[in-house]
């Protein structure tokens, strides 16, 4: 009777160690999947790795006001700048194409449902007049009748301009949302040149109908207004890509300043 109370007691220390708990979960598992079959577990995939040059110089430029956000994206990361995806979109930094360095944020979005890629800097309270300054290349287009955007302009939750190129010709348009919500379009240049960069820099001071824009493209000044129709007396965000889904477009974007000039 001794010999098999130390017995009982022998298998039982043996339950408890770590190494035959794990024998007996590995043997669970293995009965398991032979009676079931293999049992598929998903992992979320690494991040790409990508080779920046951080010793790339912070982009600067020469208009006033106060820097919301300035960046080459050689650090790697997408800092000062809210990134929101859906669906198959990404928003992420890149090496395959840069306009300095090495990295360039990367913009991806389908014609798949609810597929959006997007990144914003927001403004300071009650900012009224704003520089955006960047470089873009877009390198695939969308369907036609519809565009990939440069920058975007916003007043809370309502756009009140944006720069695109046309998917249908390659057209340079600014779009302006009148106070009763309808757009205008003017087309500021014949064609802007997929897989190539351009410089785009526009200055925006939201006065309603008094409201003043300025759009330059690959150095040259291609339109000047202050009695554009707004609905908006100053601006939030400053965004590049599309809110909604299905816009497609592939964009790299580069050197991408954003200054907030003056407030109401």
């Amino acid at each position: 009777m001794r010999d098999q109370n130390s017995s009982l007691r022998a298998t039982a220390a043996l339950d408890l160690s770590p190494k035959w708990r794990l024998f007996r979960l590995i043997r669970a598992v293995t009965i398991a999947l032979a009676l079931t079959g293999p049992m598929i577990v998903g992992f979320a995939p690494a991040a790409s790795a990508v080779t920046c040059d951080r010793s790339t110089a912070t982009p600067t430029n020469p208009f006033p006001g106060k820097v919301v956000a300035a960046s080459n994206f050689e650090s790697g990361t997408l800092k000062g700048f809210k990134v929101t995806t859906q669906g198959n979109g990404s928003v992420e930094v890149a090496s395959a194409s840069s306009h300095s360095g090495a990295c360039a944020a990367f913009l991806h979005a389908t014609t798949a449902n609810n597929s959006i890629a997007y990144m914003q800097a927001a403004l300071p309270g009650k900012t009224s007049e704003v520089y955006a300054d960047g470089w873009f290349n877009i390198t695939k287009a969308g369907v036609a009748g519809n565009n990939v955007p440069f920058f975007r302009f916003f007043d809370g939750s309502e756009r009140v301009l944006d720069l695109f190129r046309d998917n249908a010709g390659g057209a340079v348009v600014l779009r302006v949302t009148a106070p009763n919500g309808s757009f205008s379009y003017t087309t500021l240049v014949p064609n802007a040149a997929l897989s190539s960069w351009h410089h785009v820099a526009m200055h925006v001071v939201a006065n309603g109908n008094a409201t003043s824009v300025q759009v330059w493209f690959n150095e040259q000044s291609v339109y000047a207004s202050n009695a554009v129709r707004v609905g908006a007396e100053s601006l939030t965000a400053v965004q590049l890509g599309a809110e909604h889904d299905t816009q497609m477009g592939d964009t790299y974007a580069d050197d991408v300043i954003v200054k907030a000039a003056r407030g109401n």
